[in-house]
């Protein structure tokens, strides 16, 4: 008898350490999540800061990622865009490139396309800022495959209008 008390101690305590882990990996996420909002509210927007905030967001796909049933190529792609960034430009071409096969790889083949409400800058910022918000409730309730891709999109609204 008293083993099995043990047992089911020790059981006890592996599943509470395992719920923790969980909490503080959702919790670092939504932090960085919200850390990224943070930056669209400076005055002028992110500025110089801009790349921190791609970072912070690419960052975040990558630790939610493991979690959605999207397929190893599309975290392949979101690193490759990561290394891109971290070594050249969050602008670079080769970045987008890989932004865009992530993108097609859970939206059936589609390409991105800028939401038809946005035609000025304050437009996608309030936009960006409410994917935000949203992306942060997905994650909360264990909506990841849609958290992911909300930030994705961020991530392409950030790059794409420079390139077309």
């Amino acid at each position: 008898m008293r083993k099995t008390v043990i047992i089911l101690a020790v059981i006890s305590i592996f599943v509470f350490i395992s719920n923790c882990v969980e909490s503080t990996d959702k919790a670092e996420v939504d932090a960085k999540i919200k850390e990224v909002a943070s930056y669209l509210d400076k005055p002028g927007g992110p500025g110089s800061d801009g790349k921190i905030m791609f970072t912070l967001l690419l960052e975040a796909i990558l630790q939610v990622a493991p979690e959605t049933g999207f397929p190893p190529e599309f975290i392949e792609n979101i690193e490759k865009a990561k290394d891109v960034s971290d070594s050249t430009s969050l602008f670079y071409p080769d970045g987008v490139v890989y932004l865009n096969k992530a993108y097609r790889l859970v939206n059936s083949g589609n390409d991105f396309q800028m939401p038809s409400s946005i035609s000025e800058i304050q437009d996608a910022v309030n936009y960006v800022k409410m994917e935000l918000a949203t992306a942060r409730k997905n994650l909360k309730v264990g909506k990841t495959d849609s958290c992911v891709k909300g930030l994705l999109e961020i991530a392409l609204m950030i790059v794409i209008p420079i390139h077309q």
